[in-house]
Order: C-alpha cells, then structure tokens, then sequence
C-alpha cells in the first residue's frame, strides 16, 4: 500500500462533495456572513438536519473556510461553535462561548451574569469574531422552557446587536420555527435551511460518483456500479456511508490491495452492523 491507513482514513472522512442542500446552506451561511460584515446589520440562519446527513461536516466546512481565510493570531476564533446544553440556560451558554474564546470558566452567580456577559461581548469584539454557530439548538424547543429560552434569546440578540456577529443554530427535527421562541429573535434569523437524506435516484447517483473521484488514495469506483446496495445499507445517510467505505478500504487494506471491490463492501457490511442484524447483507 502507497498509503497508510490513517491518510486514507482521513482523506475520507474529510470529502465534501456539494450536493444541493449541503451546497445551498454552506453558500447561503457564507453569504449572510459576507452581508453582515459589509451592512454592520447582522443576520443569521438556522439549519435543520437530521443525525447523519452531515450537519458535523457542514459546520466543519464553514469553519475551516474563515480559520484559513483570517489574518487572527488565533485563527480558531474566527468561527466559535458551542453545543446548546441539554438544559439550555444564558448562564451555561456563556460559560461555554467563554471557554471557546480562551477564557476560564467563571463563577455562575445572578451578581456577575450582567458582568459576564459584558465580558463575553467585548471578547467577540476583541477576537473578531465573523460568526457563531450554536449546535443542538433543538434543546431550546423541548418541554415547559420559557423563562431559559426567553434568557437565551435575550442573551443571543445582545450579542448580535452589540458585537455585530451573525448567528446560525443547528438542530434536529425538533428545531421549530424559531418565532415560537422570540419574535424578534426570529427576525434576526430570517434564513431556514434543510438537510435531508439522499433518495435514491440520479442525484444519489452524482453524489457517490463524485465522491469516487474525491478519494486519490484507493481505488473506490466500484461504488458507482453498487449505488443500489450501497443505499440499502446506508438509506442515504452521509454518516453511514462513510462508516461503510471505510470499513471497506479497512479489508482492502488488510488483503494488501489498492482497489475496494463489492467482496470488501460484503465483508465491512458484516463487520458495522454485526451478523445478528436483521436487515439482509445486500452485497451478497
């Protein structure tokens, strides 16, 4: 093998093929960015996606295009991505932005929250921050969450007003129509995105050939030709794909082989859902 297993590997797991709704979200995001530097007027997007589709990846791709097109000392800065807490509050959500910006973590008392979050604002200023991304926002839309959501969309809309950086949320399904929230919250996102699975049709087709031609490192093409046991296996999910592929290229590798072929898919099919599952082998 020219190439070890973990090139490879990563060489997979970091493939972006811009498919239609990967595409639209990740130029629309960038174009929202682009538009609040120049207006001084900041707006934001959510994102909806279901696990799998690659949320994870797209918000991966957005960072790694304002970390390297940054002049910052610390070019992470540029982009902060935090999780909303699975009971979301204003208090854990600037403990958390504050750490991603390099800050301690601070004392949580009603006293030093206005403090705090005077703090928070002047450091997104201070680190030029072009954009927060907030994943696991869906957290916001679960159970009886009024007074937290109303803080968290409070604290949200003071740091888009006062340090003048755009923010997108992320979430599942769950994630509603962000005016069940907060109007005026709601009007500072205007822009919705969706990522949904891949149906199997002609644009499934385009995906896997394109994401054939992304991996130099081992001979993939026999997944052009498996498109429909591959979809079997994966239902369209990006995650699930690629788990499989590489489960793949791991056999082809242990039989000291450059090309993945359907046995290899036959056996990783085996080895990531184990042989007691129910759904048949469909390379076999």
């Amino acid at each position: 093998m020219k190439s070890n297993r973990k090139d490879i590997t990563l060489q997979i797991k970091n493939i972006t093929v811009m498919h239609p709704h990967f595409k639209e979200a990740f130029y629309g995001i960038c174009s929202l960015v682009e538009q609040s530097a120049n207006s001084g007027i900041p707006l934001g997007a959510s994102v909806v996606a279901p696990s799998g589709v690659g949320k994870t990846h797209l918000i991966n791709t957005i960072v790694n295009k304002y970390s390297q097109s940054t002049d910052l000392l610390d070019p992470r800065s540029a982009v902060v991505v935090v999780s909303a807490a699975s009971t979301p509050s204003s208090g854990s959500l600037i403990d958390r932005i504050l750490q991603e910006l390099g800050h301690p973590p601070g004392i949580r008392t009603t006293r030093l929250q206005d403090l705090r979050q005077s703090i928070l604002v002047k450091a997104f200023q201070e680190r030029s921050v072009k954009l927060l991304i907030i994943d696991e926002f869906q957290h916001l839309f679960r159970g009886n969450r009024g007074i937290s959501s109303n803080e968290m969309t409070d604290l949200l809309k003071e740091i888009m007003d006062k340090a003048c950086v755009p923010i997108v949320v992320f979430g599942t399904d769950e994630l509603g129509d962000l005016e069940q929230l907060d109007r005026q919250f709601a009007s500072r996102l205007p822009a919705r995105y969706q990522m949904r699975p891949f149906s199997r049709g002609e644009e499934w087709k385009g995906f896997l050939q394109t994401f054939a031609g992304e991996c130099t490192l081992i001979n993939i093409n026999v997944i052009k030709t498996l498109e429909k046991q591959i979809y079997q296996s994966c239902s369209g999910y990006l995650r699930t794909l690629k788990f499989i592929v590489v489960a793949a290229v791991e056999v082809a590798i242990a039989d000291n082989t450059d090309v993945v072929n359907k046995d290899c898919f036959a056996k990783a099919f085996a080895k990531v859902f184990g042989a007691s599952n129910s759904m048949k082998n469909p390379f076999i």
